[in-house]
């Protein structure tokens, strides 16, 4: 048995004395009592805002008629046991029971009445008995397996799979709204390369059957020819397979997939792999249509969907609710690993192994790392690194190391130990299967063929099926006859003749001359494993590397084939005069200095994917791949480190160059037919990040010459792709470029001599900040350069000496002459005037967004510089002094609050605002770090008493509110198991806040939303869980639903409070109402204004500290939400006559907003306004609306998260698709 982790008691102690003996009396008698009801308190805070998804109730319809079968049949019953009673002659207290008595005076009546209602009477009988015997044995058939074993059930699902962890929350919310008929939609759960998309399919199967519904898996893969997708059909052809054993006929099969699907409701499809259907040649041209129709056919016909697929840009078009897949949250791994360990664990260094090799990002790092924790092998894995620093560990070496562990333990039968096979068998089989994953990482398939090792050095057809949209160019043979070559030596290896081997060791070798002894056994004396590939791709699926099907192995896991492929790139790299002549190679010997030719390399890396980039990193953490030749140019060239960071910017440069030449509307290959990989340009984003990994390895690392590149394409990168997806590329890019340069900078930092100059790659970063125009990308830049401590300060020292520059755009520049028609045009027809009028516009249009974006960008740098000077104070121990961060931050501070003269003061009154904006927010990215073991002390009490002084001098509500979050992080103990007092420092949360929001002179109530954060902060410090009452980034909160958060009381050793895995489903629900409604006042206020025009905005508020627009507390219909273009509404023209801030109606779509809410979170919002809410009641949540809210109808909140979730779905009143009952999606009447 597995030891789990269990949450640890907070002690209540009554503190410090601070009176005489009998109020000390008093003190620890009331202790108990005060200790049970704290506790009672944090359970019942922690516990209201858990969300579940309800029961699976038949439709009313459907049960009202169960109930009329259950009657009749009851009535048949009846009146059969009265005509037995009769006919025995038993007479008694029935004697007068029936309708005997009558029908002997009205026999034709009788007979009559008998005639029709005995046929209805059996009816309902026999569907009464079909219901509760055979449909109820098929479907509990069915739910039973996805209950206790439904990685079987999910046919994606690879042997590997086992408990799934970190995903109720999301498939709660999906739950949710599958099962209202109202608001049903089909959803996409879209996420990349192993971040558990199928498990997520397992676990949602699984939930699904726990609550009444049946879910049917379907393998999109098997999608393929001519015919339309129909997902109805599918999942009826699985059905069919699923209850095979359990039913009688295909009739029976029929009858039972009508009742559930029709009248019951309860049927779910869990379709997974959208980006393997319909993958033949001949279908990539109608491919997005016919999936897009099928999705819409299936939200016509309300069919509960959902459908698991690797990003690609058709997803953003279909009529569906899109929710992006996040990576795990380490409590819930640390939780899933430990629970296969013993006691003796030790549960700290188990924390920093999944906290450094960030196991969270795949569930098979997990399963991998559990296994290895069952047989204790993998806390021997931890040396510590020489860094308490968790972030200066390097992850990639970690993993390589679990990987290459596992495969140790699998080859020693540590793991699956069943397998009736010995060691050298073992090991064979992992080299065939390892030697196919390499084979399959250079076409980017997860397919590979058995007979392509067989005829890699032949002129065969063995190309595999391609993991995406189209087939692509043929095998590449350099590189599978080098894979062939180097499994043959291998297997070689493992063969091995007594004979030689004891020559070799240099014992005499003779003949046994005993004469029942003949020579020894084998072919010619050898011995050996006697496998060969048939046979190592079944012992490989029986060890859960494979899926063997028919002449090909599947590779469900894309991680473990990179690991297994990387562990035959030591041949792809080696030297052709090493490696022998190769088909194609010609065998004229080099020049000296000629390059080595990697043409088979630079051909997969055009053809490969995620999985080859994945497989290249990890072999240069491993010892064969690693750099041991000197920083000469001649041992460069030879050295895999080297090569691979050349080769994958080399990559890049030709994608990028590819990405301009082409001309071409959608993503296309070097074939002309669409990529699933993604275009060209984020490609070259993913290429950039393992080049930055790699080079981190190098013995000679380029680092600021590849960052550099990266600085100099970084407009290129950007250039017409889909924002969503290039804001995830390029927010993993940085994070690369980030771990890379901290980890390098920290080896440079000690070098002899060496007293913390300034690494000027961190300059280099930040010039890339200026240059982005998503803000959570400059967030993630600026918290990357942040960590960076006192060498990005020295990098940065001249950027941030001077308090912020005004935005002015420029030197006033008068107009020139306008284009004046010519004599023939002035006479010709009207069409010229309208030409020109058009070309006049399109200027005019063009000069105002041009002096905006030139104001915003450098609004944007003043913004950067706000945020990182509060991380660099909190990452440097430098002390206060000039030129250093705590004396630029205090003139930051000064600035913002009037105290100082600042340039930025050029631009008005509410430019200084908007500093103390920026200034809060970077105040609670420091806050959010836990101060780890070289922390310094003074650096928290240095930005706690600047946080103090901002908040006394602010009137702003959003500055306050940020600063509220701040404060509340730093007053939390970094031991959340700690003592908690009764009296003394901390033992008043509440009085604590009190003296916070009294800051300055106010003689005038808090504003609406910051009384509600601060009784939120009170619960965070009540309970010491902020994650569940804070947050730390608005918009990227509300964006994503989150995972699972740790238990009450684990000790952990994570550098964030609020980790990123954090989502809105975490949080309390009057936290997530409070989310909504400050989002939705900043977007209000925020619009796509220039900074100029926003500064007036935040002066108007900050005269208003209280108020709120009446279209927010009053009024909601007055914001008009569902418009996808700007015409003649402005700000104000829809507000009622006494508002005073003239915010509403709500921005167009067309508008760059920070942030769109998504349709999960609408629905969501709108969930937690409905009347019937048991769970609610249950936790003494008694009133739906929030206190700011109390003002406006229920029902008009109701109606406002459903224009809100028509928005996401890009459809206006009234345009919605109609279902097959007549209604009108966009129109139903959804108020209840």
């Amino acid at each position: 048995m597995g030891y789990a982790l269990h949450p640890h008691k907070v002690k209540i102690v009554t503190g410090p004395p601070q009176a005489g003996p009998l109020h000390e009396f008093w003190a620890h008698l009331r202790r108990p009592f005060v200790s049970v009801f704290w506790h009672l308190r944090g359970r019942w805070l922690l516990h209201r805002g858990v969300t579940r998804a309800g029961r699976w109730w038949n439709p009313p319809f459907t049960t009202v008629l169960v109930a009329l079968a259950a009657v009749l049949t009851a009535a048949l019953v009846l009146w059969s046991v009265l005509a037995l009673l009769e006919l025995t002659d038993i007479k008694g207290w029935v004697q007068d029971v029936g309708p005997q008595p009558w029908c002997e005076e009205k026999s034709a009546a009788c007979d009559t009445v008998s005639g029709v209602a005995m046929p209805l009477l059996l009816f309902a009988a026999s569907t009464l008995l079909f219901l509760s015997w055979r449909l109820w044995q098929v479907r509990r058939y069915c739910t039973r397996q996805a209950r206790h074993d439904p990685g079987r059930l999910v046919q994606t699902a690879g042997s590997l799979m086992d408990e799934v962890v970190g995903r109720d929350q999301l498939c709660n919310a999906l739950m949710k709204n599958l099962n209202d008929k109202k608001v049903r939609r089909p959803h996409v759960v879209v996420g990349g390369v192993g971040v558990g998309k199928t498990a997520l399919l397992v676990r949602l199967a699984q939930k699904l059957a726990a609550v009444g519904a049946v879910p049917i898996p379907v393998r999109l893969r098997d999608v393929q020819g001519d015919e339309p997708l129909d997902f109805g059909e599918l999942a009826l052809a699985r059905f069919r397979e699923i209850v095979r054993a359990k039913v009688r006929s295909e009739g029976e099969v029929d009858r039972i997939w009508r009742w559930l699907r029709q009248r019951a409701d309860r049927i779910v499809v869990l379709a997974d792999g959208l980006e393997e259907a319909f993958a033949e040649d001949d279908l990539t041209g109608r491919r997005d249509n016919l999936i897009r129709d099928a999705i819409r056919r299936a939200g016509e016909e309300g069919l509960p969907l959902v459908i698991a697929s690797r990003p690609h840009d058709p997803l953003r078009a279909m009529q569906a609710a899109v929710s992006e897949l996040e990576p795990l949250s380490n409590e819930a791994a640390l939780r899933y690993v430990a629970g296969s360990g013993s006691w003796r664990a030790d549960l700290t260094v188990l924390d920093r192994i999944v906290e450094a090799a960030d196991m969270a990002e795949s569930p098979i790092y997990l399963k991998i790392a559990r296994d290895l924790h069952a047989q204790d092998l993998l806390e021997p894995l931890w040396d510590g690194g020489g860094d308490q620093d968790l972030q200066l560990y390097d992850s990639w070496r970690l993993r390589a190391e679990l990987m290459e562990t596992w495969i140790h333990a699998l080859v020693a039968a540590d793991v699956h130990p069943e397998l009736p096979i010995d060691h050298d068998t073992r090991l064979a089989v992992v080299e065939y299967i390892s030697a196919l994953a390499c084979v399959g990482l250079a076409s980017d398939s997860a397919d590979v063929g058995l007979g392509e090792l067989g005829s890699a050095l032949a002129d065969a057809d063995g190309a595999s099926e391609p993991r995406g949209f189209a087939v692509r160019a043929g095998p590449n043979r350099e590189w599978n006859g080098r894979v062939a070559r180097e499994l043959n030596r291998r297997m070689g290896e493992l063969r091995w003749c007594p004979e030689t081997y004891a020559l070799r060791r240099g014992a005499p070798w003779s003949r046994p001359q005993h004469p029942c002894q003949g020579a020894p056994g084998g072919s010619g004396g050898w011995v050996g494993p006697r496998v060969d590939i048939r046979i190592a791709a079944t012992w490989g699926t029986r060890m859960g590397l494979v899926h063997e099907s028919g002449d090909k192995v599947r590779f469900q896991h894309s991680i473990v084939q990179a690991y297994l492929g990387s562990r035959f790139l030591e041949k792809i790299f080696e030297s052709p005069a090493a490696s022998g002549p190769s088909s194609g190679a010609t065998t004229s010997a080099a020049p000296p200095e000629a390059p080595v030719p990697d043409a088979h390399i630079a051909r997969a890396l055009r053809q490969g994917g995620r999985e080859l980039l994945i497989a290249l990193t990890l072999y240069s953490r491993s010892p064969k791949g690693r750099c041991v030749c000197g920083p000469s140019g001649a041992g460069r060239r030879t050295c895999p480190v080297d090569r691979m960071r050349e080769l994958l910017t080399a990559h890049a440069k030709d994608l990028l160059a590819e990405a301009d030449a082409s001309h071409a509307v959608g993503r296309h290959s070097g074939d002309g037919e669409p990529d699933d990989r993604g275009s060209p340009r984020l490609r070259a984003l993913e290429s950039y990040g393992p080049a930055v990994e790699i080079d981190s390895v190098a013995v000679a690392p380029r680092q600021e010459h590849l960052v550099k590149e990266i600085e100099r394409d970084w407009h290129r990168l950007g250039q017409n792709e889909d924002p969503a997806r290039l804001r995830e590329a390029k927010i993993a890019l940085v994070k690369q470029c980030g771990t890379a340069v901290r980890r390098l900078a920290a080896v440079r930092g000690r070098a002899p001599g060496d007293e913390h100059p300034a690494y000027p790659v961190y300059e280099v970063m930040f010039r890339i900040g200026r240059k982005e125009t998503d803000r959570r990308v400059r967030e993630a830049l600026v918290k990357e350069v942040g960590a960076g401590g006192e060498r990005a300060y020295q990098a940065l020292c001249r950027g941030l000496d001077e308090a912020c520059a005004a935005v002015e755009a420029g030197p006033r520049r008068c107009p020139a002459g306008r284009v004046a028609l010519s004599p023939e045009q002035a006479d010709g027809d009207r069409s010229w005037g309208w030409d020109l009028a058009d070309h006049r516009d399109r200027e005019e249009r063009r000069v105002a967004e041009e002096e905006a974006l030139t104001e915003k960008g450098r609004w944007s740098c003043n913004t950067m510089r706000a945020w990182l000077l509060p991380l660099l104070v909190d990452s440097s121990a430098m002390g206060r002094r000039q030129a250093s961060p705590r004396d630029d931050l205090d003139n930051w501070v000064r600035a913002a609050t009037g105290a100082a003269r600042a340039p930025i003061d050029d631009d008005g009154p509410g430019a200084s605002i908007g500093l103390g904006v920026a200034l809060a927010q970077g105040f609670k990215f420091a806050a959010n770090r836990r101060p780890g073991p070289g922390a310094v002390r003074g650096a928290r009490e240095f930005l706690v008493k600047q946080a103090r002084d901002l908040l006394r001098q602010s009137t702003f509500w959003y500055t306050r509110l940020t600063l509220l979050h701040a404060l509340t992080l730093w007053s939390l103990p970094d031991d959340v198991t700690a003592d908690q007092p009764m009296r003394g420092p901390g033992s008043d949360p509440r009085g604590q806040v009190r003296e916070w929001l009294a800051l300055g002179d106010r003689g005038h109530a808090e504003h609406p939303l910051v009384a509600g954060a601060a009784k939120l902060a009170v619960r965070a410090l009540q309970t010491r869980r902020p994650e569940r009452f804070l947050w730390i980034d608005e918009a990227a909160v509300a964006s994503c639903v989150g995972t699972e958060v740790g238990l009450p009381g684990e000790q952990r050793a994570h550098n964030l409070w609020i980790p990123p895995s954090t989502g809105w489903s975490t949080l309390d629900p009057r936290a997530q109402q409070l989310l909504a409604d400050v989002l939705l006042v900043m977007v209000l206020g925020e619009r796509a204004h220039r900074p100029k025009d926003a500064f007036r905005i935040l002066e108007l508020c900050a005269r208003e500290p209280t108020r709120m627009p009446s279209c927010v507390h009053k009024d909601r219909t007055r914001l008009s939400p569902v418009r996808g273009a700007e015409h003649a509404a402005q700000p104000g023209s829809n507000c009622t006559d006494d508002c005073r801030l003239r915010m509403c109606p709500y921005p167009a779509k067309v508008e760059s907003l920070r942030m769109e809410f998504s349709e999960v979170f609408c629905l969501h919002q709108r969930d937690l306004l409905k009347k019937w809410q048991p769970w609610a009641w249950a936790s003494l949540r008694l009133r739906r609306e929030a206190p700011w809210q109390r003002g406006v109808p229920v029902a008009g909140m109701r109606r406002f998260w459903d224009q809100m979730s028509d928005r996401a779905r890009d459809i206006g009143p009234g345009t919605g698709p109609v279902s097959s009952d007549g209604r009108r999606f966009a129109q139903v009447s959804r108020s209840r």
